[in-house]
């Protein structure tokens, strides 16, 4: 929003008796928490010669405490980033600005609402009679401060929510950087090739949205253990830098701060893990209003930006409307780890060939086969076989034993069948040991 109205004339010329009434402009636009931190971190950063901009200039920089006490001093700050940059706690900013060979004040304003709480605000004043240009200054502010900050094109991860609420900050989102995924990459996860096209073609959208300007919207559906967290992690490796990538959970209920977080960025690709947490059959959600609130998100209130990749144990257990076509691109199978596939996973577990043998043999594997084994359950089985050959000491393992560790854990995890599973596939198979 721009406003234009009349101040006090500017002087002009050497004769300082007359003078020019000269409208002023002015601008003005509410802004995120974020946002605001974002711009009042690079604001600073200009001022004091950490960053430039070829066509602006911080002539002063200062800060104000609260209204109560309305003093301009030298801003406070907090923690400093890898780059120099800090974060400025003043509830106030004030400052001047030469932008387009003009003068303009900026403040930026953060302030209570009796009935919506918390509000921030940017304006931007003209101050000459150049200073025509206000709406392109805040533009222009803003763009830079989000590409400056210390979360653009990082892998972030969403805290869980605070047991109390903060009243200064009751919907906020605790985001730390993710340092290190490990060395996560898609070709480590043994995919059909159907598969790994629709993820590959997930990973060459983002990389090239600037061309494209098109996002994507994936639900990755399996039961527990078939690498449905991998994969996300695999993709958000190779998608660092060419996006900012939101690491959050399906119990995370605060959907309108992840969503306007996300937002921010462009692009920015949102992962929720075990979306039927939140988004289930709404006969059975806990918060019909949480269901709802997604809903408004994917029909249009997303700015197309924003990627989203989610995964969930079943795709049954999601509410019909929130995974129907137009709200999502793709529903994808990663279902139980193909018998072929058997032998490479265990090798990468381990290198006993005494070990490797025994899985080797048509016995185990046609057991593995009959199961339908999980890749994280096969994992699971190599390990159990290198700890019980190393306690067995010289008697080893053979496969005899082995086939009982098969038949004991496969029970174990997934019951029996007068029981039903829990947290696990409830498909019980009768099976022999």
């Amino acid at each position: 929003m721009s406003r234009r109205y009349k101040r006090m004339p500017f002087m002009r010329g050497e004769n300082q008796g007359k003078s020019d009434s000269v409208d002023v402009f002015s601008s003005s636009k509410e802004i995120n928490s974020w946002v605001f931190d974002f711009l009042k971190t690079y604001i600073h950063a200009l001022y004091s010669g950490i960053l430039a901009h070829p066509g602006v200039k911080i002539d002063s920089f200062n800060g104000m405490v609260s209204i109560e006490h309305p003093v301009l001093t030298k801003p406070r700050t907090s923690f400093q980033t890898e780059t120099g940059l800090v974060r400025i706690e003043d509830s106030y900013i004030y400052a001047r600005i030469k932008y387009a060979d003009a003068d303009y004040y900026v403040s930026l304003l953060r302030m209570h609402h009796e009935i919506r709480g918390i509000v921030h605000e940017i304006i931007i004043s003209g101050t000459s009679p150049e200073a025509k240009r206000p709406d392109a200054l805040r533009d222009l502010l803003i763009h830079e401060a989000i590409n400056n900050s210390m979360y653009k094109g990082k892998i972030l991860r969403v805290l869980e929510a605070p047991a109390e609420r903060d009243d200064e900050d009751p919907f906020g989102l605790g985001i730390e950087i993710v340092k290190d995924l490990g060395n996560s990459a898609l070709e480590d996860v043994f995919l059909p090739a159907a598969v790994s096209r629709d993820l590959h073609q997930f990973i060459e959208c983002v990389g090239r949205y600037g061309d494209l300007n098109l996002s994507m919207r994936y639900i990755l559906s399996g039961p527990p253990g078939t690498a449905k967290t991998q994969i996300v992690r695999s993709i958000a490796k190779a998608c660092e830098g060419k996006a900012t990538i939101i690491l959050a959970s399906g119990g995370d209920a605060r959907l309108n701060m992840l969503f306007s977080f996300a937002n921010i960025f462009n692009p920015a690709i949102l992962c929720v893990d075990d979306l039927d947490l939140i988004v289930g059959d709404r006969t059975q959600t806990f918060n019909k209003n949480v269901l709802g609130t997604f809903l408004q998100k994917l029909d249009g209130f997303v700015e197309n930006h924003v990627f989203v990749l989610t995964t969930t144990n079943d795709k049954a257990m999601l509410d019909m409307a929130a995974s129907r076509p137009g709200r999502f691109d793709q529903v994808i199978d990663v279902g139980a780890l193909e018998p072929k596939n058997y032998l490479d996973l265990v090798r990468r577990r381990t290198d006993d060939q005494e070990i490797l043998k025994l899985f080797e043999d048509s016995d185990v594997l046609a057991l593995l086969r009959g199961k339908e084994v999980v890749g994280a359950f096969l994992s699971n089985l190599v390990k159990q076989a290198v700890i019980r050959k190393r306690t067995n000491g010289r008697e080893g393992l053979d496969k005899a034993e082995l086939l009982g560790i098969i038949n004991r854990t496969y029970r174990g995890f997934y019951q029996d069948t007068t029981k039903a599973a829990v947290g696990f596939s409830a498909v019980v198979r009768e099976e022999a040991g």
